[in-house]
């Protein structure tokens, strides 16, 4: 009996040993994601500014969609538009600490973090979009966003809102329109000096607060591309829009520098050649609803919009460029001197052809 009571004994004993072994081996494929054979899935949360109904956030789902497709269903990105996440400030916070791990914001946004992304805010930088889509897609382009990297960004493509207008609760006839007004702009020393240039008080507001700050008199204007103005329905609470094409208001993609540099080589090249596709998209799209749709629409509501002519446009551009340039030149490093002494290079390049 003993004998037999001993062998029982054993036969548990390395039964138990065994159960906890696969015990083990399953916790630590649960701590990688998933076993060898099935791959692992990455997620990862988006956070964005930009309202639900928007040509942006359908090419973020085009993004996502594509993505998924592209590695199997292997990384697996959720949008969370409408600052869901918190202020742009708060979701480029979160992305970097990585407790979120991807955003999609203008430019400018970063320059808290990154002040050579300011570079692309000068105002009457680009002479025509084409110019400004060859040069953000060239190599020039592909160096300022790499200026993210310290930072603990992966930036992977240049996405647009547009370019900038004009609108007020005046009317805008030229740069001495500006004189005693107080206008919104985002939290960038250029786009304050821009302002200020103009004689007026530059008062950085948040994007979503921006609509009631119109409505309640706090500001009496602001800047933003067409597709914004429509979205946010701004020209409820403005009277006049100027269509003056001063200022690109890129959207920088970004995602958190661990966990991008954690993928397989082959998601993060899917990554980076989906987001290109879908902001060749998203460009072409806007350009259509913005003469199509948004401006009309706007006009039915009862905002008075002018188009401003060339001679109006270089009144505004020698107003600007050299306060904005001076601006910039103290904000930005060596590297951003640079690339803007490139960006001006390819510019003229890309110009001249």
């Amino acid at each position: 009996m003993t004998k037999k009571r001993t062998l029982l004994l054993s036969v548990l004993l390395v039964g138990l040993l065994l159960i906890a072994g696969c015990g083990q081996k399953q916790e630590n494929a649960d701590n990688t994601g998933a076993s060898e054979e099935q791959g692992t899935v990455y997620t990862a949360k988006l956070g964005t500014v930009e309202p639900v109904d928007s040509p942006k956030m359908k090419a973020m789902e085009m993004f996502r969609d594509q993505v998924a497709e592209a590695t199997d269903n292997k990384v697996q990105i959720t949008i969370y538009p409408a600052e869901q996440l918190g202020s742009a400030r708060e979701m480029i916070e979160a992305t970097q600490m990585g407790a979120e791990e991807a955003v999609i914001l203008p430019s400018s946004n970063f320059t808290g973090f990154e002040p050579n992304m300011s570079i692309l805010d000068l105002p009457f930088l680009f002479p025509s979009r084409e110019v400004c889509y060859e040069v953000v897609d060239s190599e020039v382009g592909d160096a300022l966003l790499n200026t993210l990297e310290d930072n603990g960004f992966v930036g992977v493509g240049w996405w647009e809102s547009g370019f900038k207008q004009l609108t007020g609760d005046f009317k805008i006839e030229g740069p001495d329109s500006y004189k005693g007004k107080k206008i919104r702009v985002m939290e960038n020393p250029v786009l304050i000096a821009q302002f200020e240039a103009l004689g007026a008080s530059a008062i950085p507001i948040n994007f979503g607060e921006l609509y009631n700050a119109l409505q309640q008199g706090v500001v009496d204007g602001q800047e933003n591309p067409i597709a914004s103005i429509y979205e946010m329905k701004f020209y409820e609470v403005q009277d006049y829009m100027a269509i003056s094409d001063h200022a690109y208001l890129p959207l920088v993609l970004a995602f958190n520098k661990d966990w991008f540099n954690a993928l397989p080589a082959e998601y993060q090249e899917a990554i980076k050649v989906e987001s290109k596709e879908a902001a060749v998209w998203l460009r072409d799209e806007q350009k259509k609803l913005e003469t199509e749709e948004f401006i009309p629409a706007m006009e039915e509501a009862g905002i008075t919009v002018v188009e401003l002519d060339e001679q109006t446009r270089q009144e505004f551009a020698d107003k600007v460029k050299d306060a904005t340039r001076a601006r910039l030149m103290e904000i930005i490093d060596e590297q951003g001197k640079q690339l803007l002494q490139q960006l001006d290079q390819k510019i003229a390049e890309i110009s001249g052809k």
